[in-house]
């Protein structure tokens, strides 16, 4: 799709916390097969998945203390690439190894940075606090999508698409008829969209009954390189100062698997009734749903752009996407611009 398809020099999130374990877990980021472990003292490493020797997976092998063991012919590799052992001979060649990827482990969410090791600044690990956080209740689930990172984050940008592809879950009156507030803050799109005295969505019922129309707001914000924070509120129509404001968080990230498959690693977080497990498995229910209709919406779209090379056209509701689709060009033109080194 692009000679670049991919930012390089950004944090991704490769699993959520729970799926990695003191065992061997594979991933393909930006077209890069890796592995991941967490090592006995429980931090998490990730080297590239060929081992050097044949480009067998490691991923396919198992772990020996905190090293994993190629399966082929028993090579040994430490959590930071290097060989420890060839069984076949007693000296290891200087230098022979597999490449070792940063990794931070935060909130819940395991992040590995795929560019140059040494521009991973730890400082610029996004705080999704509202997963972890004392107060808040979250569900985490993943996807797996057939189309390309860009279009999921244009899709969350622009939440007009509600209306139609969700009608009995996220959809209401108001979206259409009420413009998206958008600000650019640094590399950061901020959008917001207020709707006032409409009927409630479905899902907002999960959470609590509202007798009549509701003010809803949606609250979004595009963390580079493709994480979208949702934050969804509503009150009884006139009532903005209501003590019970419904308020809860979507949060969304997009890593790139190949130029055409993306894992989405998603989570929804609330901060009301958070010890009621009905009201987490409707929430989870409702939300999956919805995002399982997105999964069929996109992969439609990624076919179709795959046999017609003419570019999309923009809307007045893509106000959001044009100015995220602007800063990811920048990037994108700023990596082409520095010879990359690992």
């Amino acid at each position: 799709m692009t000679e670049q398809p991919f930012l390089m020099n950004q944090w991704y999130v490769a699993a959520h916390s729970a799926e990695v374990a003191h065992r061997p877990l594979a991933r393909r980021i930006c077209g890069v097969p890796l592995v991941f472990w967490r090592k006995q003292d429980k931090t998490v490493v990730a080297i590239d998945d060929r081992c050097p020797h044949r480009k067998y997976p490691l991923s396919k092998g198992a772990l020996a203390g905190d090293d994993i063991e190629c399966p082929y012919h028993g090579l040994r590799f430490g959590p930071d690439g290097r060989c420890t052992l060839i069984p076949a001979q007693s000296e290891i060649p200087a230098g022979f190894g597999s490449r070792a990827f940063p990794v931070v482990e935060t909130t819940h969410l395991v992040y590995v940075w795929m560019g140059e090791a040494g521009k991973a600044d730890t400082a610029l690990v996004p705080d999704f606090f509202e997963n972890s956080a004392p107060g808040w209740k979250a569900m985490p689930d993943y996807l797996h999508i057939d189309a390309n990172w860009q279009l999921i984050v244009d899709n969350l940008l622009d939440l007009t698409h509600l209306t139609f592809v969700h009608k009995t879950t996220l959809a209401s009156p108001g979206i259409q008829e009420n413009p998206l507030e958008v600000v650019v803050d640094g590399d950061r799109v901020v959008a917001r969209r207020e709707m006032h005295d409409v009927d409630p969505a479905p899902i907002f019922h999960t959470m609590r009954k509202f007798e009549g129309n509701i003010d809803r707001y949606q609250n979004i914000t595009l963390i580079l390189p493709s994480h979208v924070h949702i934050r969804v509120e509503a009150t009884p129509a006139g009532k903005s100062d209501d003590p019970q404001r419904l308020h809860h968080v979507v949060l969304n990230h997009l890593t790139p698997e190949t130029e055409r498959t993306t894992h989405y690693f998603w989570s929804i977080s609330r901060r009301m009734k958070i010890d009621d497990p009905k009201i987490s498995d409707l929430l989870h229910r409702m939300n999956k749903k919805a995002f399982d209709e997105d999964v069929g919406v996109l992969r439609e779209q990624q076919r179709m752009i795959d046999t017609d090379s003419s570019p999309l056209v923009n809307l007045a509701a893509d106000t959001a996407v044009n100015e995220a689709r602007r800063i990811i060009r920048r990037k994108f033109a700023e990596e082409a611009a520095t010879p990359a080194r690992v």
